[in-house]
């Protein structure tokens, strides 16, 4: 793993890169299918991937191309996904420890640039002229998500986790940063054309510590921020969750979404 200096004083996901390796919901297969049909991969050229935490977007779509290159500001997050790559037997990943504001002419051009549920930590206009200057002609940049597993709140034991949070958290939130204008406008205004945008919706299943790992993966309910009221947290939503379902068993509705932009031939 190649590290850049950086000038943050503290990784907003300190102590989170465990939780968000084990209990981050994969994007599904599907998702992957259809950025490769759409950007019209077929095993040439790079990917780079914005704050790509610990590969989950990075490793499905490396299959699609020649080489591929994460970046991210959290060592623990590159660490992890570095250790995956023996795992995996993943020889053509590269990582390095840098700002997506930071990308220049040092990294070589690429034909898919993707930032999965990160896009809005960063300086997005800034971060979108960056990208349209390191593609390749009729290259494309894909920005792709899951939302967070409390949705719009519409489920009981959604509300019942949110009232848990509020109470140890001090935030109406898990999301984290969110944006005043949403990342379609943006890319309307930037110099990416042909936009295309879709959702793809499924459903998984959660028990208690699921839900428990996936608060810890986030910036601000992690398990570092709550220090020793960890185990009281953990105790309230154990609580919480089995007054609204005593199976220990939860739905949880997911929608992928992507917004894809091309840079023309």
């Amino acid at each position: 793993m190649k590290q850049i200096p950086q000038d943050r004083d503290q990784e907003i996901f300190d102590g989170t890169a465990y939780y968000y390796l084990k209990y981050r919901g994969q994007y599904s297969d599907r998702l992957i299918r259809v950025l490769a049909e759409a950007c019209n991969l077929d095993g040439r050229g790079r990917l780079l991937d914005l704050g790509c935490g610990t590969g989950k977007l990075t490793f499905p779509l490396v299959n699609y191309f020649e080489e591929g290159i994460g970046i991210d500001i959290s060592s623990d997050m590159l660490q992890l996904a570095e250790s995956q790559c023996e795992l995996l037997r993943k020889t053509k990943l590269k990582w390095i420890r840098m700002s997506s504001e930071e990308i220049g002419p040092e990294l070589g051009t690429f034909r898919l640039i993707t930032s999965g549920d990160a896009f809005h930590w960063m300086d997005r206009e800034k971060v979108l002229n960056l990208c349209f200057d390191r593609l390749v002609p009729g290259g494309a940049i894909a920005l792709v998500g899951q939302g967070h597993i409390l949705g719009n709140h519409s489920l009981k034991w959604q509300k019942a986790v949110q009232k848990v949070i509020d109470k140890w958290c001090g935030t109406s939130s898990i999301e984290g940063k969110t944006p005043d204008i949403p990342h379609e406008v943006l890319m309307e205004r930037s110099p990416f054309q042909s936009i295309k945008t879709g959702t793809i919706k499924s459903v998984r299943h959660r028990d208690i510590q699921s839900i428990i790992g996936y608060l810890y993966s986030t910036s601000t309910c992690n398990k570092w921020r709550l220090g020793t009221n960890a185990p009281l947290f953990e105790r309230d939503l154990h609580d919480a969750l089995k007054a609204v379902d005593p199976s220990g068993i939860y739905e949880e509705p997911v929608t992928d979404y992507y917004i894809i932009g091309f840079k023309e031939k």
